[in-house]
């Protein structure tokens, strides 16, 4: 059959026009006093194949950038697009891989993250064909000058060369010209299932540099996440495993550039004893003040699913108290995925499970992260799964999740514009 897109609509006039909208639950109402609203949902990618999580991230100039893989029969292909402050998309569903570096699988989103000049870096894990190797993959970076238009062959992240699985990487642009990226392998591992592994780039996505080994017991398939503080130190987040198969977060800094990290901080002991892996990492933000935002999924010692978020003032030395985002006693939560704006306001994202259905949901917070909005449902299907989310320094938001409903498989694009007069409204009469 056709492979079918329809790309969205996200101009800057919709985006605007959404933080004016009605407010959720009151069809046909005047909006109320709400930190976001977010427009009509979009279809993004629709056809009878499978596709991947979204990846998304914000161009500094104000386009939004979006990756994700499609399976068509044996075929895997990863794809991206870009869509303008206009609504209009830049070469939609252009293919990034070469066909000698098709994606390994579709369990995750690509690594993307889009520099400050508007430099877009991908990064998937493509098959290493060894004999006896089960799951070998390695990693490669790709790079586009051009807005996401076209992209030379990869480069190979990696540099062990060894028969193993690659994956479940995070990356992230730099200011000068760096990539950051981080991700789990077992060349590394001590006596869990893998390392945690990072290198970075430091010309732009040309080549990649020596990979370091920062902690040595990672969860194998708990995806890490990086970012930057305002003071340019770079943050890593991933879940440990500890003595007795207990998985808890935690996170490492450096402030030369990733070629050193400190010993992990522990972000909370939940003491969460799993001998397996939960598929479930963290999300890593900072505000531009250098508030450190952090939010995970646990069960902690009684085995009740929750999701927890905590912030810190004091470079990983102590968090606050956590706040539990998930407040339903009819549905459990799973996949969160957080982004901050610079001045505070965090939008956190997950799925809600029952025994019939999925849901995407949202949670606001507009007084860095010492309390949320409640809970908004987004998708109206009955199996939205894999959410995420990305903030621009104008206040433009996007959420994309990926939708099932047979025989197709879609991935939906929701945007809206916070209202940053309100939220500093409220941050400044919490500090009065």
């Amino acid at each position: 059959m056709t492979r079918t897109a329809v790309f969205a609509l996200v101009g800057v006039g919709l985006l605007m026009g959404a933080a004016q909208a009605e407010a959720p639950g009151t069809p046909g109402g005047p909006a109320v006093n709400v930190p976001l609203v977010l427009g009509h949902t979009q279809k993004l990618v629709e056809g009878p194949y499978q596709v991947s999580p979204p990846a998304l991230s914000f161009d500094p100039a104000g386009p939004l950038q979006v990756a994700w893989f499609e399976k068509h029969k044996e075929t895997r292909v990863l794809r991206t697009t870009r869509v303008t402050e206009n609504g209009k998309t830049i070469a939609p569903g252009v293919q990034v891989n070469p066909s000698n570096a098709e994606p390994d699988a579709l369990h995750q989103a690509p690594g993307l993250s889009v520099g400050p000049g508007g430099e877009v870096y991908i990064t998937w894990a493509t098959p290493k064909v060894a004999p006896g190797a089960m799951f070998a993959a390695d990693l490669v970076l790709a790079r586009s000058l051009d807005g996401g238009a076209t992209f030379p062959a990869p480069v190979l992240v990696n540099d062990d060369g060894n028969p193993i699985n690659h994956s479940f990487e995070h990356a992230q642009a730099g200011r000068d010209g760096e990539v950051y990226l981080a991700w789990l392998d077992n060349r590394g591992k001590d006596k869990s299932g893998a390392g945690a592994i990072i290198a970075c780039s430091r010309d732009g996505g040309k080549t990649v540099g020596k990979n370091l080994t920062i902690d040595g017991m990672a969860c194998p398939c708990c995806r890490p996440s990086a970012a930057l503080a305002p003071d340019g130190s770079l943050w890593v987040a991933w879940r440990k495993t500890f003595e007795g198969d207990v998985r808890d977060i935690v996170l490492a800094r450096s402030t030369d550039k990733g070629q050193t990290f400190s010993a992990p901080l522990l972000v909370r002991q939940d003491g969460w004893a799993f001998p397996a892996c939960p598929h479930r990492g963290p999300s890593l933000a900072f505000d531009r003040i250098g508030r450190l935002y952090v939010g995970w999924y646990t069960e902690g010692k009684d085995e009740q699913p929750r999701l927890l978020f905590s912030t810190s003032d004091d470079q990983g030395k102590t968090f606050s108290f956590p706040l539990q985002l998930h407040t339903s006693a009819t549905s459990l939560p799973d996949q969160l995925r957080m982004a901050v704006h610079p001045g505070g306001t965090v939008v956190a994202v997950w799925e809600e499970v029952t025994g019939v259905r999925k849901r995407t949901v949202m949670r606001v917070s507009t007084d860095r992260g010492e309390s949320f909005w409640p809970v908004q449902t987004l998708s109206d299907g009955a199996k939205a799964e894999n959410p995420t989310v990305a903030i621009h320094e104008n206040g433009s938001v996007a959420v994309s999740w990926t939708e099932h409903a047979w025989p197709n498989n879609r991935i939906v694009l929701q945007a809206g514009m916070l209202n940053l007069a309100q939220v500093r409204g409220r941050q400044e009469g919490k500090a009065e």
